[in-house]
């Protein structure tokens, strides 16, 4: 019998999610399903914002799938990063994993700087949990 790999969906990455938030200048994290469903978020965070930071973030991503042809890229291509500069923060949104999506939060007085270190950090967390940070499809029920 063959032994699944972990995925973000069958097992909780609070961990990893609580240990991005305590790096340098990221005050949230949010992963999610590419279709908004909540996997995990950071503490302190209420699971309404998650919600809510869920479903606006992978529309995000669906809207630059579809601006993908104004830049030349391979169809169906995703997003691999997605920034949103807001006056008091900025929301650094990362393609995760296969069907995920991880959102960050910056503080507002950082440098552009330390938003390139905290998108780094993310990025390494990203790359180093790989495959478990996947989803499976999910299916539809009746």
């Amino acid at each position: 019998m063959t032994e699944q790999q972990p995925t973000a969906d069958t097992h909780d990455m609070t961990w990893m999610l609580n240990r991005l938030a305590t790096s340098r200048g990221v005050t949230h994290a949010v992963l999610f399903t590419s279709d908004g469903l909540v996997l995990a978020h950071s503490e302190g965070l209420h699971r309404d914002v998650a919600d809510r930071t869920a479903a606006s973030s992978s529309s995000l991503f669906a809207l630059g799938r579809g601006v993908g042809e104004f830049a030349p890229t391979p169809a169906g291509t995703t997003p691999r990063k997605i920034i949103i500069d807001l006056p008091g923060a900025c929301v650094l949104v990362f393609s995760a994993g296969h069907n995920t999506v991880l959102a960050v939060s910056v503080g507002a007085e950082m440098t552009d700087n330390e938003v390139a270190v905290a998108s780094a950090d993310t990025i390494k967390a990203i790359k180093g949990l790989g495959p478990a940070l996947a989803a499976r499809e999910r299916t539809p029920t009746s």
